[in-house]
């Protein structure tokens, strides 16, 4: 049957229809219009068909019945309007969707035209967001008002088999403000599992559609070895649309009240972060009562379309702040302040950096801080005959306040241009020049110097893959030479070493033609022959084989290597590396560096990762020689790994460990499970430290962060 549209306006009189007047009811064909002025829009109605009265009073739309007014929807089985009430009944599958989206179900409801105001029965109400309302009784107000009696509110979802959610609030009374998008409660009753658990006389809370409001966040429950059983209280303040400030008591029986503050913003250029923690009390040994605390944030922010400028914050009053009360378990940190400028040929910066120790042998005054920092690197030339050159710059300031102060200036130019021949074999040639200029004070050994030096290097690469495609898969195999010359410098120990400390030799940087230092107190001085061979191989299936492995060959020695770097020697360690990998289910990768003479291993290291089903892990093992030049002064060997198992939808298992095996003891360990749905959230942990560090001493700890969705923003 066809749909009808009839328009019925404010102060809405029914015009008989002309041959109608003998029946009683008589079925419409066609539009009706209704004439009227007491409202601005009609109420429009369709449905499979609408009757009236032939005295005008009442106007019936049957089946499927659809009314609308402005964004306002009501939905039923039959809707009925009496003009002289100015009423519409709902009767049947009752569904009204009010201005910010909230649905309304019912049996039956009598509202306004406007549908606005008016009665329902047996509501049930889902609000944008997941909060789902049912009750005895409902009324519109306003248009701005859903009041709800003998109400019950849960986000959770349930099945026929078991009908009570995990929670729910019991009411005698429930109002949705539309407008503010509050949801207020009287006389309220929590209950869990139907069991009921606290009593509130009055209870308001943001409805689950509001993203940000002031009020209290969910609280977190602890207990720690340190410092005793804990409680977080956040409660977070929107100062604005694009600032907020989340303020954290942290209350412990051991060590009293930790305070946290967490501010961020957005901003026209950008955004940024601060969050900091504060205390007082005489917990560190050997110290006496005291403020002790920590800050750290980041921000970064636009000045133009190419440049920008941000900071770190990583700063904390005492060595074991951090660790103490598990905000971190790092033993040196660094703030920076920094302005960037990139191109797609310049790339320059300047930083200014801050480092801090929390090792109980290093004394923060013999550490430097780096003011300035000026990194400029400049493409000059990118042509397909003439090859790629690259203009670099630095300048660079360590200040201490004991011991040695340094002053760099380098400045340097590199080149290289690729050539395929006609058999596909790809030559590389390259050259580097670069001038280092040095003003050395308060030095314990040097005393005050200045230093200049220059070091050139010219070389070739040379590759010849080869490959070979069959039933298995596809095969690379390929040999990489690189040939370079250099003077041979001899010692460098006449510049002191700020930079270019740590060098870890492996199949990463075998093949690196300029020099394997990362920073410039040190250069590769010294002709040398680097030889590698890396075989590839995958398939369709997602199997892939890696293999890479190689060496260097001096003319002799070099003496800006420390000699357990595998490099001194005139002929280097073997370094090789074999990764296995079966996507999306697993991959592993083992490295490995050898002694030239014997091929003890020197190093090595296994990573893996595993996912399949509900199971996913990660896992490491790492043997590293003596090497008291890297700050090893013994043997180091250890296990770690990490794993979160599904197992249900709703149910997580997640755990880490790290294990200590030269000494024999488990470093640390942590675990949880996580219990999370449509309705809350819960994630019980317990971790285990085995480290002691002054007042940060072993110990484990017991964490409990319980919350319910849709129950605040």
């Amino acid at each position: 049957m066809a749909r009808i549209l009839v328009g019925v306006l404010g102060a809405v009189w029914l015009s008989a229809v002309a041959g109608a007047a003998a029946a009683q009811e008589s079925s419409l064909q066609e539009t009706l219009r209704i004439e009227g002025a007491s409202r601005d829009e009609p109420l429009v109605v369709i449905a499979d068909q609408v009757t009236y009265e032939t005295d005008g009073s009442v106007a019936r739309a049957i089946g499927n019945a659809e009314a609308f007014y402005g964004p306002r929807v009501l939905g039923a089985d039959r809707l009925e309007y009496d003009q002289g009430t100015e009423r519409v009944r709902a009767i049947g599958a009752v569904m009204l969707r009010n201005d910010d989206g909230t649905l309304l179900f019912a049996d039956e409801a009598e509202l306004s035209t406007t549908l606005e105001n008016g009665r329902i029965r047996q509501p049930r109400a889902l609000i944008a967001g997941g909060a789902r309302f049912a009750a005895v009784e409902g009324e519109r107000i306003d248009g701005r008002y859903t009041v709800l009696s003998k109400a019950v509110y849960s986000p959770c979802i349930v099945c026929f088999d078991d009908p009570t959610p995990l929670w729910r609030v019991r009411a005698a009374k429930v109002i949705h403000d539309e407008v503010t998008r509050d949801i207020v409660y009287e006389d309220a009753t929590f209950e869990v599992e139907g069991v009921p658990v606290l009593y509130v006389p009055y209870f308001r809370h943001p409805d689950p559609s509001v993203r940000r409001r002031t009020g209290f966040l969910a609280p977190e429950f602890g207990e720690d070895s340190n410092f005793g059983y804990s409680v977080k209280l956040p409660y977070f303040i929107e100062l604005s649309p694009s600032r907020d400030l989340t303020l954290t008591p942290f209350i412990t029986t051991k060590d009293g009240l930790i305070m946290e503050a967490e501010y961020r913003a957005l901003t026209r250029t950008g955004g940024y972060r601060l969050r900091g923690a504060l205390t007082y009390n005489n917990e560190q040994k050997g110290t006496g009562d005291e403020w002790r605390g920590a800050l750290e944030g980041e921000g970064r922010f636009s000045l133009a379309e190419d440049l920008g400028w941000g900071f770190d914050i990583d700063l904390a009053t005492d060595d074991t702040f951090l660790r103490r009360y598990n905000y971190s378990d790092e033993d040196r940190v660094t703030s920076r302040l920094f302005l960037v400028n990139e191109t797609d040929r310049l790339f320059a910066e300047a930083n200014a950096y801050y480092f801090q120790s929390f090792r109980p042998d290093e004394d923060d005054d013999t550490i430097p801080m780096a003011l300035p920092e000026l990194r400029m690197r400049y493409r000059a030339l990118e042509d397909q005959t003439y090859g790629v050159a690259n203009l670099t710059a630095d300048v660079l300031h360590l200040q201490r306040n004991e011991t040695r102060d340094v002053s760099r200036f380098s400045t340097g130019a590199t080149w290289e241009r690729q050539f395929v021949t006609d058999l596909g074999v790809v030559i590389t040639p390259f050259g580097q020049v670069r001038a280092d200029a040095y003003w050395i004070e308060n030095d314990p050994v040097r005393g005050n110097d200045t230093e200049l030096r220059i070091n050139a290097l010219a070389g070739v690469d040379v590759r010849m893959p080869f490959i070979a495609e069959n039933a298995l898969g596809t095969h690379i195999i390929e040999p990489v030479v690189q040939l370079v010359a250099s003077p041979n410098d001899g010692s460098q120990d006449d510049i002191p070493n700020e930079d270019s400390l740590n060098l870890n030799f492996d199949e990463t940087n075998l093949l690196i033609g300029e020099s394997r230092f990362a920073g410039n107190d040190r250069f590769e001085a010294g002709s040398r022959l680097n030889a590698g061979i890396r075989y590839d191989f995958t398939n369709d299936s997602g199997v892939g084989v890696e293999a890479v492995y190689g060496r260097v060959f001096r003319l002799d020695d070099n003496d800006a290597f420390a000699p357990t770097s595998g490099l001194r020697n005139a002929d280097s360690d073997h370094v090789g590396a074999l990764r296995l990998s079966f996507d999306p289910y697993f991959d592993v990768t083992a490295r490995f560096r050898a002694d030239q003479n014997d091929f003890d291993l020197e190093r090595r290291e296994v990573y893996a990762r595993a996912s399949y089903g509900p199971v996913s892990a990660v896992g490491s093992y790492a043997h590293i020689a003596e090497d008291a030049f890297g700050g090893f002064a013994s043997d180091r060997e250890e296990i770690a790994g990490a794993a979160i198992v599904r197992v249900t939808e709703e149910v997580r298992l997640y755990g880490s460990a790290r294990h200590d095996l030269e000494d024999g003891r488990l470093v640390e360990a942590d675990g949880g499970v996580i219990f999370e749905n449509e309705c809350c959230y819960i994630d019980f942990s317990v971790s285990r430290r085995n480290n002691d560090d002054r007042d940060a001493e072993d110990g484990t700890n017991f964490g409990l962060t319980f919350r319910l969705k849709s129950l605040g923003a």
